[in-house]
């Protein structure tokens, strides 16, 4: 991940993004916040289980997820 892509993701937060990981997974996320300390620096997001952000409010579901910045290889706001 870049700096461009980590600038991404603090610029997105409450916001739609499409992540890339190193195991080839594209996600679309809601951004909840971007940790980026020295120790286990990740980002806590909202899995958007739909291909069409505007059905998103009716997957909110209550659970989030985190990803660890090591493992994102691009990152850029959702169309």
């Amino acid at each position: 991940m870049t700096e461009t892509d980590l600038a991404c993701l603090k610029s997105n937060v409450d916001k739609l993004v499409e992540i890339e990981t190193v195991r080839g997974e594209r996600l679309t996320a809601k951004v909840i916040c971007v940790f980026d300390g020295e120790d286990n620096a990740d980002v806590f997001y909202k899995m958007i289980p739909t291909s069409t952000p505007e059905f998103y409010s009716r997957h909110l579901g209550a659970g989030g997820y985190s990803l660890l910045l090591s493992e994102i290889v691009s990152v850029k706001p959702a169309q």
